[in-house]
């Protein structure tokens, strides 16, 4: 996967399709064989027209598909071992979170809904994200906000039976893959129980089932070893910058 590519992505992500997803996906994990297709040969294997490739290349702002194919060559290259720069991924990572984190509609939403709720919860699908939460919580905990951390899903199923309209519940994911806890978070959104989920930005079933969403670039650089090395410090970036939104906002507030 080129980290370039992944921006460029994440840029242009509200012009995409499902089939525009598709086709990037097929991309992404088969890079290396991909930039030396043609367009009739990359329609064929992802089972769409030429045209259809075509618009998908326009939409990520490119003229047409041979500059789009220029770019990944470029993107291929530069990802390449001993061309990776960690310095700059990391940097990339960041910008990008905190544009997220700038263009969201819902934060002072979100801000509100942790002021006022009866009780504010946090779940994190693996030990890393449960960290990142707990780290969050100690700032919390500094204006008065208690914040109770959830440690596995199956408390996350008995704590369901207790939740209300009035409580909040944050849950962080690298990938935003729900097949573990599927069912919980289907009966919670049922339920109408206010859902913040805390994603890299990327087309999941976590942000699409939640009511708010706040997201974090994180590139992949090592997919053989499936090490990402920059996700939880962008996740703890996202969670700091709602922190400092939310004095913010009582600060204001007051």
């Amino acid at each position: 996967m080129g980290y370039k590519l992944d921006v460029v992505i994440n840029e242009n992500y509200s012009k995409l399709n499902t089939v525009d997803i598709y086709i990037l996906t097929y991309i992404q994990n088969n890079l290396h064989v991909c930039i030396s297709l043609s367009i009739a040969e990359l329609a064929k294997r992802c089972n769409v027209s030429t045209a259809t490739i075509l618009r998908m290349a326009q939409k990520l702002n490119f003229s047409g598909y041979s500059e789009f194919k220029y770019f990944l060559k470029d993107d291929e290259k530069k990802n390449s071992p001993e061309n990776i720069n960690m310095t700059e991924i990391l940097n990339q990572d960041i910008s990008q979170t905190i544009k997220f984190f700038q263009q969201n509609k819902h934060i002072l939403e979100i801000c509100q809904m942790i002021d006022t709720a009866d009780t504010v919860y946090a779940y994190g699908t693996g030990q890393g994200q449960s960290l990142m939460l707990q780290e969050a919580a100690r700032c919390f905990f500094n204006v008065n906000k208690k914040i109770i951390i959830v440690p596995s899903s199956t408390e996350l199923k008995i704590l369901k039976k207790y939740m209300s309209t009035q409580d909040l519940l944050f849950i962080a994911s690298w990938s935003g893959k729900i097949d573990k806890y599927r069912d919980i978070l289907i009966n919670l959104s049922v339920l109408d129980i206010p859902i913040v989920s805390i994603t890299s930005f990327n087309n999941n079933e976590l942000s699409s089932l939640s009511k708010y969403n706040l997201y974090f670039q994180s590139t992949h650089v090592d997919l053989d070893m499936n090490v990402n090395r920059s996700s939880y410090l962008t996740l703890h970036l996202v969670l700091h910058l709602l922190y400092d939104a939310y004095i913010n906002y009582l600060d204001h507030k007051e």
